[in-house]
């Protein structure tokens, strides 16, 4: 197949996992045999398969706003973009539609006039900001008024997409409950992949435990009840210290928590890793003893840090909220605190850490549910069989 994927960032642009699984999925599918082309944002970087002739509508790291203004203008101009590619390039045979937030429809509308159908994937609930009048928040009946009678194209109005995968039930449920009007779809977990996320040999948490958290520092993210299960370990007398890897949006989000962790006398324990790349992540896992995933994002997809994490051997503690939730819960692979507080994870720690057995058969379950459930290879052979189904039905007679 003739494969175009769609998507308002792409590496070396990231954000979050998305944009990694954007990638992940288009070499992939072009080590199978097919022809990927990708139209995305940013500055050009060489490689002829990725076009980035598209604009967001308002930055990242900039707030999110309602200016129809700017989603018009934006529109008008990832018009003209797509058209141009659609003139400049082979016809793609299919589209596969990542996250739009903050790029807009416009793209979608100029597929479908070309014929082209296309397959939403649906990780977080991006859709809902193109939902007449309605954002994660709601709307009025004002802005309802404007997107359906000023500007309709920033709607789903008149879109109809070959199929929807839904990251996961909960997902869909956020999606579905605030009345964007997608088909009630498919759910497949994303995946790991398990060439890169290898398992260590199984070992006990050490006397002094080395806890990580990975990804982006959010308050969505809860990285302050990291900090405070160090501190309530240090007034037990046990031995730790913690890793961050990931960056702050807002520096002065960073900034607290480091003064966080002078408050509460913590400092020297804790390491600020940064940004990392993907690769260097499998041997920060393997090294670590714990593995600490804080979610407050009820919109979550479903998270992929504590994924990798089982992928690679390590026992996961976690406060999950959304699909990773859910995850965890269907299939009792972590270890899951009550609240969401430092006395509740060192409580969860402490426990743990005194079961040898306990760590063992939680590691290795891990282990056993992403190899069955969540690596990429399963991921992206759906998203190949919903690509050509698509495909099928267009050219049917």
């Amino acid at each position: 197949m003739h494969i175009l994927v769609l998507s308002n960032l792409y590496p070396p642009d990231i954000l979050g996992g998305y944009e990694l699984l954007a990638r992940d999925v288009a070499e992939v599918l072009t080590h199978r045999g097919h022809t990927v082309e990708v139209l995305t944002t940013g500055p050009r970087t060489g490689q002829a398969s990725v076009i980035r002739t598209l604009r967001l509508a308002r930055p990242f790291g900039r707030p999110a706003g309602r200016d129809r203004l700017r989603h018009f203008w934006a529109g008008l101009l990832n018009q003209a973009a797509t058209r141009e590619y659609l003139r400049t390039h082979a016809k793609p045979q299919v589209a596969l539609v990542m996250s739009l937030r903050r790029l807009g429809l416009a793209p979608l509308r100029v597929l479908q006039q070309a014929g082209i159908p296309f397959v939403l994937t649906v990780n977080d609930d991006w859709p809902v900001a193109y939902s007449a009048g309605l954002s994660p928040r709601g709307g009025t009946w004002i802005g309802r008024w404007l997107d359906e009678v000023l500007v309709p194209a920033r709607t789903w109005r008149g879109l109809s997409a070959a199929s929807v995968l839904y990251l996961s039930e909960a997902v869909r449920r956020v999606v579905r409950n605030a009345g964007v009007p997608l088909a009630s779809g498919a759910v497949q977990s994303q995946g790991v992949d398990l060439s890169l996320f290898t398992p260590r040999a199984f070992r006990p948490m050490r006397s002094e435990l080395r806890l990580l958290c990975v990804g982006r520092l959010h308050p969505s993210k809860a990285p302050e009840i990291a900090l405070d299960t160090l501190a309530v370990l240090k007034q037990r007398a046990v031995p730790a210290t913690l890793t961050f890897v990931g960056e702050a949006d807002a520096p002065s989000f960073q900034a607290s928590l480091r003064q966080r962790a002078r408050a509460l006398g913590v400092e020297p324990l804790v390491t600020w890793a940064g940004k990392l790349p993907r690769e260097q992540l499998p041997a920060l896992y393997q090294e670590a003893d714990v593995l600490l995933f804080l979610s407050r994002l009820e919109h979550e997809g479903q998270g992929l840090t504590y994924l990798e994490a089982m992928a690679c051997g390590l026992p996961v503690v976690a406060s999950p909220s959304g699909g990773a939730r859910e995850f965890l819960e269907r299939h009792n692979v972590a270890r899951l605190v009550p609240v969401c507080s430092g006395e509740a994870f060192a409580d969860e720690l402490s426990a743990l850490g005194g079961d040898r057995s306990a760590q063992e058969a939680t590691v290795k379950r891990a282990l056993e549910v992403v190899r069955a459930h969540a690596c990429l290879d399963a991921y992206v052979k759906c998203l190949e069989g919903q690509l050509r189904q698509a495909v099928r039905r267009s050219t049917a007679p």
